[in-house]
């Protein structure tokens, strides 16, 4: 082994915590000496094994590195055919799949939707607009307030003829009769690269 790549190993293995004996370190080099184009790779996948297993002590000999090793060899490395899945994948995801789904999309727009400069809060107590503060607020941090919040979910039917404004902490009854329709604006909003405001 040289000089250079003894150092990468010494040094990899001291920055997980790992302190290599002679005869360890030679196991370590017979095992990445099988992958010449990556030995980086072979390293990291040695070290994640040494993570999952258990070890009687950080000072590793060449007992332990060889369980690692052929435990690593074992779980593929071995270079074969890989594995064919003969079965019929489903097509479509199943109920809960389709609900973390909505989920993270809510997730996503919560997200872009905070930091957009109109929707975040100033960092100095200065009036960004006349409505002042438009940070979003979730719909259970409504309870017991007598200010105007923002907030932001999707409208949902659970039951005929009643709406309901819903996000991940809560749902509140809305009425829809007064409504006015933003089906352009709302298709504006969500084609376009980033958040515009509209009066």
């Amino acid at each position: 082994m040289s000089g250079a790549m003894r150092n990468k190993v010494q040094r990899k293995f001291k920055m997980r915590g790992y302190t290599l004996k002679v005869e360890a370190l030679s196991e370590i080099h017979s095992f990445v000496s099988r992958f010449s184009e990556a030995e980086d790779e072979a390293l990291d996948l040695l070290l994640d094994e040494l993570h999952h297993s258990s070890l009687k002590s950080s000072i590793l000999d060449k007992e332990s590195v060889h369980r690692v090793v052929s435990l690593a060899g074992s779980r593929g490395c071995s270079g074969g055919e890989p594995n064919k899945h003969t079965g019929k994948l489903p097509i479509h995801g199943d109920a809960s799949a389709k609900a973390t789904l909505s989920r993270d999309r809510f997730v996503l727009l919560f997200q872009r939707l905070s930091r957009d400069p109109d929707f975040s809060r100033p960092v100095f107590d200065t009036d960004i607009s006349d409505y002042g503060s438009c940070q979003i607020s979730t719909i259970q941090s409504l309870v017991g307030q007598t200010e105007k919040r923002w907030v932001m979910g999707l409208i949902s039917q659970l039951e005929d003829g009643h709406f309901y404004l819903e996000d991940l902490t809560a749902a509140v009854e809305i009425d829809l009769v007064n409504a006015i329709s933003f089906a352009i604006s709302v298709h504006h909003l969500f084609s376009s690269p980033s958040f515009d405001t509209y009066s």
